[in-house]
């Protein structure tokens, strides 16, 4: 379908030879339908198989006759035309076009919701020969969407039974749009747009005033109402075992809430916004000072909702202020540098009736970071992050020069990689009495390719990381000898080395839960994000690692039934939900990165022996702390960033000589 965007007064009309008032019939009937937006702008959308098209005829075929079903009426072409419908044809499609209500639709109940039909046999005559193709039309009806004062639910059936000619078929692809554009995942978050699609059914949630639609007053009786109205779209494609021929099926759904009581808002001149970065953070001030706060608060893509304020959200009398890290995922990566990030932050405030845009603001601000890490023992580490002028990039599918060496952790914003000087393609030369070694971050050439097909090609992502080293130096050492007096065991909490764990409110480890919000509540299957840090250590030759860690029902860690979560340093092989190690890089607070682990997991639940899952699960650890400088093997070696390594995980006799045992437990988290 297009559509074309007019100012007009007056009902349109068109051909370039003469003028043709469409009326509502002729409109419906030819494939032009009118409207005004928000603003008063009238929208006019015409089919491209309108009856104004140029269609060429079948050759040597003639279109003789139409049968309705189930009623088995038949019509001629021109009875066809005269009862409202279209009809039309090319050599490769009918074009078959109906009212809602037309006499010869009817109403069938699937799946509990129904369903407006139009069913027909078309005929084609070619001398001695007769083709009859059949055409089936189903579009919902307002009886499929339900209404509360917050959202709108509409339930389409997943097996529309009369498009179907069996009761084998697989869903291929279920995607939502709003006025016939269709939205991708991250769009349809920052809206509270949700589609659920279950057994019998695909279930569409819209929040009363989301953006995308929009708020109508009526004056009723002397008290004030307003209506919403949203026009959303599905988009889906199925294939049939039998068939084996793939449908697509698209429907353009406009919906418009009862009528809501609300009371008129008096709007004022917009408040004044205001913005700053500290280190680690954007602050952005919103004062409406004399003012009524009449606006919601969009930043970055997603609403400011109550959960998202409760944690970035500081309120005064007549002002609020937005705290939040340059790393989060409602900012944006503008550019990256050797030793910093540009990172911004959009914020709008919309008027929650209309959505339009009362005010609109965006900081952004260099942050100093360091993404390359260079250590003695010829290691290098690099972080790639995202940015925004590559929209189309996955972070796993970089690699550095050699292809084969890929990011060792990554999501869909960043990729870290872990590698040796003298590996994955890195490159040496000799500057006076330096080395210098530089490698690059890329997408292999053939998603490089693909890439470029979607984007223009100064959007190539391309990260140089390089590492200095002095190829002559000399350093002196002492140190001194004496026998041990007993094994390096430390208990949790004792001696000088002291070891945390602690729950993070979500993935930037950026604020965790306090004592005081224990029990977490947290649903199956959400992610729990767990830090193990050294605290009281300021020595850089130090390392934390997580030897062992496991679940239990209740806070004794030697108690069963047990869930072991990571074995010898390494995720268990036999958990379905496996463990996914984090990477952590020095910041504002994290000032030793080898003294910090960070892991995450699914929130899960035992069996209990009467077969009824438990609501509460404690997890614990048992951490080595190693000598950095001078790894050993077994614990010390490192945490386990390959599965497959057959030497990880052995211990040997001296290990024992040179590890330090630590043990910290979460507090108690439940399952909903």
């Amino acid at each position: 379908m297009a559509a074309v965007g007019i100012q007009a007064q007056q009902t349109p009309s068109i051909n370039d030879t003469h003028i043709i008032n469409l009326t509502p019939g002729l409109a419906t009937q030819c494939g032009f339908s009118f409207k005004f937006d928000p603003m008063g702008n009238a929208m006019f959308f015409a089919s491209l198989q309108n009856c104004f098209s140029q269609n060429m005829a079948a050759s040597g075929y003639k279109m003789t006759a139409v049968v309705f079903s189930p009623s088995k009426k038949v019509m001629n072409v021109d009875e066809v035309q005269r009862k409202g419908y279209a009809i039309a044809n090319t050599p490769t499609r009918l074009v078959l076009r109906s009212p809602h209500n037309a006499e010869e639709t009817y109403l069938q109940n699937v799946a509990g919701v129904p369903m407006r039909v139009l069913s027909t046999s078309t005929f084609f005559e070619q001398k001695w020969l007769v083709t009859r193709v059949d055409a089936t039309a189903v579009c919902p009806t307002p009886e499929a969407v339900v209404f509360t004062p917050e959202v709108i639910t509409w339930y389409m059936p997943k097996h529309i039974d009369p498009l179907f000619s069996s009761d084998a078929f697989t869903m291929l692809e279920v995607y939502m749009g709003i006025d016939a554009k269709r939205l991708d995942t991250e769009e349809m978050a920052a809206r509270n747009y949700s589609v659920l699609v279950t057994e019998a059914h695909i279930i569409v949630e819209i929040p009363v005033g989301a953006v995308g639609g929009y708020f109508k007053s009526h004056i009723q009786d002397d008290q004030y109402f307003v209506t919403y109205t949203i026009e959303p779209m599905l988009e889906l494609l199925w294939i049939e075992e039998v068939a084996h021929e793939d449908t697509s099926y698209k429907v353009l759904f406009p919906i418009t809430t009862p009528p809501m009581a609300r009371p008129p808002q008096v709007r004022n001149l917009p408040p004044s916004v205001t913005g700053n970065c500290d280190q680690e953070n954007f602050h952005i001030t919103v004062d409406y000072r004399n003012q009524d706060p009449f606006f919601v608060v969009l930043v970055g893509k997603r609403l400011l909702n109550h959960e998202l304020a409760q944690q970035y959200l500081t309120e005064g009398d007549a002002d609020f202020t937005i705290t939040l890290p340059f790393s989060s995922p409602d900012a944006v990566f503008e550019s990256v540098h050797s030793s910093s990030v540009r990172s911004r932050l959009d914020v709008a405030l919309l008027n929650p009736y209309n959505n339009m845009t009362i005010k609109y603001f965006s900081l952004a601000c260099s942050f100093l970071k360091t993404l390359t890490e260079c250590f003695s023992n010829g290691t290098m580490t690099a972080l790639a992050v995202k940015v925004e002028s590559a929209p189309g990039l996955n972070p796993g599918q970089l690699t550095l020069s050699d292809p084969a060496c890929g990011p060792t952790y990554s999501d869909d914003r960043f990729a870290y990689f872990h590698f040796t000087v003298n590996s994955c393609g890195t490159t040496r030369k000799f500057i006076n009495n330096v080395m210098l070694y530089e490698n690059e971050i890329s997408l292999p050439d053939e998603l490089e390719v693909k890439l470029n097909a979607t984007v223009s090609s100064e959007e190539e992502y391309q990260l140089k990381v390089s590492c200095y080293y002095v190829a002559n130096t000399t350093r002196t050492l002492a140190f001194l000898t004496r026998p041990r007096d007993h094994e390096p065991f430390v208990e949790t909490g004792t001696g000088r080395l002291m070891v945390r764990m602690r729950l993070a409110q979500d993935a930037s480890y950026n604020t965790f839960h306090q004592e005081e919000d224990y029990p977490v509540v947290r649903y199956l299957r959400q992610p729990l994000h767990f830090e193990v840090e050294l605290t009281t250590s300021s020595d850089p030759k130090v390392a934390l690692v997580l030897d062992h860690c496991w679940a239990t029902l209740n806070e004794d860690r030697d108690s069963r039934p047990r869930w072991n979560l990571i074995i010898n340093g390494c995720e268990n092989p036999g958990d379905p939900y496996r463990v996914v190690f984090h990477p952590v890089v020095a910041d504002a607070r994290v000032h030793f990165p080898p003294h910090v682990k960070r892991f995450e997991v699914y929130m899960f639940s035992f069996a209990e022996d009467a077969g009824e899952p438990s609501g509460q699960v404690f997890v614990h650890c048992d951490v080595v702390i190693c000598d950095a400088s001078s790894p050993s093997g077994g614990p010390c070696s490192g945490q386990c960033v390959n599965q497959d390594n057959p030497k990880r995980g052995q211990r040997h006799v001296k290990d024992l000589f040179e590890e330090r045992h630590l043990y910290v437990s979460s507090g108690y988290i439940l399952w909903v």
